[in-house]
């Protein structure tokens, strides 16, 4: 695993080694929970979409937001916020297209730095 300084517009780093306590081991178990966590919210979410299952969409959102917050992942937290007020405003039956192309680029961003970070 590469050293905690590395800077990550996706996560904060400092965060999750404050967390960890310097305990790299530790530091490495977190992040890939993280990466685990966001991996099943791309699975959740996307099945939510493509099925027009708002509840599978808001359980996805729900499982994650405290990881969105104590780790703060800036870009996932606002690509869900736009994606929960499309959703609100136009119902799932609205042109969802878009928002589902920004929500994956967004989350293989995530996971490509949690990758670099983790090796």
């Amino acid at each position: 695993m590469k050293e905690y300084m590395i800077k990550s517009q996706n996560i904060n780093m400092q965060k999750v080694h404050e967390m960890s306590e310097g305990d790299m081991s530790f530091e490495k178990e977190l992040l890939t929970a993280i990466y685990s966590s966001v991996v099943d919210l791309r699975s959740k979410y996307l099945e939510g979409i493509g099925q027009k299952d708002e509840k599978t969409i808001h359980q996805a959102r729900h499982k994650i937001k405290p990881t969105l917050a104590i780790f703060e992942l800036k870009s996932l937290m606002a690509v869900l916020q736009k994606g929960k007020e499309i959703i609100s405003t136009e119902g799932l039956e609205g042109n969802l297209k878009q928002h589902q192309e920004e929500f994956v680029r967004v989350v293989d961003e995530v996971l490509r730095d949690l990758e670099e970070i983790i090796e």
